[in-house]
C-alpha cells in the first residue's frame, strides 16, 4: 500500500489564502523564506504605485505651480492673456508670426520668436511659435505643441498648461512615478521593519510565540496584504498617495489588532488545520 502525501501549498496561494483569517496568518507566519519575502514586498509595493500612472495618464488638468512656479506665472499674466487674445491662431497654429516680446523681467522673459539676445541670462523663459513652443526653467528646456481642449483667447492660462503637459505627459507621469514610488518604498520599509521589529522584541519577555525577524516580517507583510489592496482600489478610484497610505497604515493596525484578538500571538491558539 503506498502512502500519499499531501502536496505542499504554491507559494502565492498560501498568502492569498492568509489573507482573509488572522488565525492563518499566524499559522503561516515562517513558510516564507527571504527570497520570497522580497518578492512579497515588491508585489505589496507594486499594488500601491500601480494607481500613479493610471491616474496621470487620464489627468486632463496639470497644477503647473508647484513645479514650475516662474512658468506658470507668466502663463497666467494679463500681459500673456492679451497677446495670445490679439494673435491669429487658427488649426492649432499661430498665422503671421512675428518677433514679440511679451514678458520682460531680469530672470524672466516670454514672447514670439524670442532672439538669443532675448533670452540671454533668463532662468525662466516661454518662447512661443508658429505650431510649437519651449519652456525653460530649472535648467532644463521642455518642448510642446499646441493642443485642442481650451480656448487661448478667454483662458491663455488653461491653453499653454494643457499644451504644455499634454505634450510632455509620459516624462511627468515617469518622475511622479519615480518620486511618488519611493515614497511609498520608503513608508513600506518603515512600516514592515517597525511591526515586524516590535513583534520580535515580544519573544524575549515570552509574550509571543515568535521566534525570530523572518516570522515578524512574514506576519507582517500578511497583514499589510488586505490594506494594501484596499488603497490600491481606492487609488485608483480617486488618486491621493497620502490616502492610499494612510489607508494601508490604519488597515495595518486594525489587522494586527484582529490577529492578536484571535491568536494572542500564541501557537496554542491556533488551529493547526488552518495551515495551508
Amino acid at each position: 500500500m503506498q502512502s500519499t502525501k499531501n502536496k505542499p501549498t504554491a507559494f502565492p496561494v498560501r498568502f492569498f489564502g492568509s489573507l482573509f483569517s488572522p488565525r492563518r496568518m499566524f499559522a503561516n507566519r515562517d513558510q516564507f523564506n527571504w527570497l520570497q519575502i522580497i518578492v512579497l514586498f515588491i508585489f505589496l509595493t507594486a499594488v500601491m504605485v500601480m494607481p500613479i500612472p493610471f491616474y496621470y495618464n487620464h489627468q486632463t488638468n496639470f497644477n503647473l505651480s508647484p513645479f514650475l512656479p516662474h512658468i506658470d506665472k507668466m502663463m497666467a499674466s494679463d500681459q500673456m492673456q492679451t497677446a495670445l487674445k490679439a494673435a491669429d491662431y487658427h488649426n492649432q497654429q499661430f498665422d503671421n508670426v512675428q518677433h514679440q516680446v511679451i514678458i520682460k523681467t531680469k530672470d524672466n522673459v516670454a514672447g514670439f520668436d524670442l532672439t538669443t539676445a532675448d533670452m540671454a541670462g533668463r532662468k525662466n523663459v516661454i518662447n512661443l511659435h508658429t505650431s510649437t513652443f519651449q519652456v525653460k526653467s530649472v535648467g532644463s528646456t521642455f518642448k510642446a505643441k499646441y493642443v485642442p481642449g481650451h480656448d487661448l483667447r478667454t483662458n491663455a492660462h488653461a491653453f499653454l498648461v494643457n499644451s504644455w503637459y499634454q505634450s510632455n505627459k509620459v516624462m511627468i507621469g515617469l518622475f511622479m512615478l519615480m518620486a511618488l514610488g519611493l515614497i511609498i518604498v520608503g513608508v513600506n520599509l518603515i512600516l514592515v521593519n517597525g511591526a515586524a521589529f516590535f513583534l520580535f522584541l515580544s519573544r524575549h519577555n515570552k509574550i509571543t510565540h515568535i521566534r525570530n525577524f523572518r516570522e515578524g516580517v512574514n506576519l507582517t507583510l500578511m497583514m499589510m496584504g488586505i490594506g494594501s489592496l484596499l488603497a490600491m482600489v481606492i487609488g485608483l478610484i480617486h488618486f491621493d498617495v497620502t490616502i492610499e497610505l494612510t489607508v494601508q497604515s490604519l488597515s495595518l493596525a486594525f489587522v494586527v489588532l484582529l490577529v492578536y484578538l484571535k491568536t494572542k500571538f500564541k501557537d496554542p491558539e491556533v488551529d493547526q488545520t488552518m495551515l495551508l
